[in-house]
């Protein structure tokens, strides 16, 4: 239920600024940038001996990266997510390379996508089971001028792996073709 209303206010969010932003020209995205994200994420871990479910936690995210020209941009993306429960702590950490695509040059809205490296792992004070992987990232998102050169961005994103991951257990392996991914639904602020 948290998960959609998330994406129900992402989603408002993102039709309510459809609109070209003013002062946010060709100048406006030049040089390098960076980011700074916050969101709701909810990951999954998917194998032949796992148990359905997604787990949601807060997320975080940090971008840094240069303009390639005021439609595109290129950065280096790394998130972070968390979820305690009765004792499990689970962990995913997400370093990926990523483009943004900005389809109107004078307006706000993006499309990214990119590639990275997914390393999951869940404990309690006697075992850990750990996997990792590497697949495509997308998202979406719209970009809004704040002041001088920041902005903010409500944003969906989603990293899924390729199926060809081992799950282990204390060290053992347990089970191969092991898929994670990580969906996050949040606002970001960057500063060109």
């Amino acid at each position: 239920m948290k998960l959609r209303s998330s994406l129900l206010v992402c989603g408002i969010l993102l039709a309510g600024t459809a609109l070209p932003a003013a002062g946010q020209g060709p100048g406006y995205r030049s040089g390098f940038w960076w980011s700074v994200g916050f969101s709701y994420g909810t990951a999954s871990v998917s194998c032949d001996i796992c148990t359905d479910g997604r787990g949601g936690g807060l997320s975080l995210s940090g971008v840094a990266g240069g303009t390639l020209s005021p439609s595109f941009r290129l950065g280096m993306e790394a998130d972070g997510w968390r979820q305690s429960n009765e004792g499990l702590n689970e962990y995913m950490g997400v370093l990926s390379a990523v483009i943004y695509w900005y389809p109107q040059v004078s307006g706000g809205l993006y499309l990214k996508g990119g590639a990275g490296y997914v390393a999951y792992r869940i404990s309690d004070e006697d075992d850990e089971l750990k996997s990792s992987g590497f697949g495509p990232q997308i998202g979406i998102g719209y970009e809004t001028r704040v002041w001088g050169h920041a902005s903010i961005q409500p944003f969906l994103s989603a990293i899924i792996t390729i199926p060809t991951g081992q799950l282990e257990l204390n060290g053992d392996r347990q089970a191969d073709n092991v898929n994670l991914s990580l969906l996050q639904v949040g606002l970001s602020v960057t500063w060109h």
